[in-house]
């Protein structure tokens, strides 16, 4: 196993495990897997970087079957940034309340704010100027810029690091690994020079439907064979 925060090895580690033979075969598998096992969201369907940006608030703390039964009801309540903006707490609140984050109403419409106030209502298009707005950390800015304006940028959240942790036999001493900045630059070594948002969505996919949390469906998995950490792989 390679630690993600061997000193002065860090870098070393990271850009040899992104260019060997095994990251290439990751990302072969990982994309013939996504062709027949995506998921269909209607968040995933448009490129309105308002929609996106609240899927992925909402995502963040609420599993995305939750979400997607809700979603299209609260983009009905609040169409645009502006509508969100000049809603009562009140309304928002009862808006949120079926995702359980009622209590998050008021660091929304704090997010809102900012963005009519001082973006004129758009939403920016720099992930670090998006890490600036409440309730937005770095996965959440970086999950909006890479599906609403095809930036090329990774998506690393704790499933994302399972699968990468699991596959290329790294750890990270952090208590937060999804937070090491070193696994944030192997995730950025790994993205492809086109199609990034289907190849982050797919790590997302894989990670909820065959790399789970508990008991992973290492028997259906394309990757067994190539999988450290899969029983009986090679």
């Amino acid at each position: 196993m390679f630690s993600m925060m061997d000193g002065r090895y860090e870098y070393w580690v990271a850009e040899n495990v992104a260019s060997s033979q095994r990251a290439g075969l990751f990302q072969k598998k990982l994309r013939q897997w996504f062709k027949k096992h995506r998921r269909h969201f209607d968040w995933r369907i448009t490129k309105d970087p308002y929609a996106i940006l609240l899927s992925e608030v909402f995502l963040q703390r609420t599993q995305a079957p939750q979400v997607a039964t809700n979603f299209n009801n609260i983009l009905l309540r609040f169409p645009t940034l502006n509508a969100l903006y000049s809603s009562e707490y009140d309304e928002v609140s009862d808006a949120l309340r079926p995702l359980g984050l009622a209590k998050r109403a008021e660091t929304l419409m704090a997010m809102a704010k900012v963005l009519v106030e001082q973006f004129g209502g758009e939403i920016p298009a720099d992930p670090n100027t998006l890490r600036s707005l409440p309730g937005v950390g770095r996965y959440i800015a970086s999950a909006t810029v890479c599906f609403a304006f095809g930036c090329r940028t990774p998506v690393v959240d704790t499933n994302v690091v399972r699968v990468l942790f699991r596959y290329f036999g790294i750890t990270s001493n952090r208590k937060r690994p999804h937070e090491d900045p070193e696994v944030w630059k192997l995730a950025e070594l790994l993205l492809p020079k086109r199609k990034v948002e289907d190849y982050n969505r797919a790590l997302i996919d894989f990670a909820a439907l065959v790399c789970t949390a508990r008991k992973p469906s290492c028997p259906t998995c394309p990757m067994m064979n190539s999988c450290p950490t899969a029983p009986n792989s090679a």
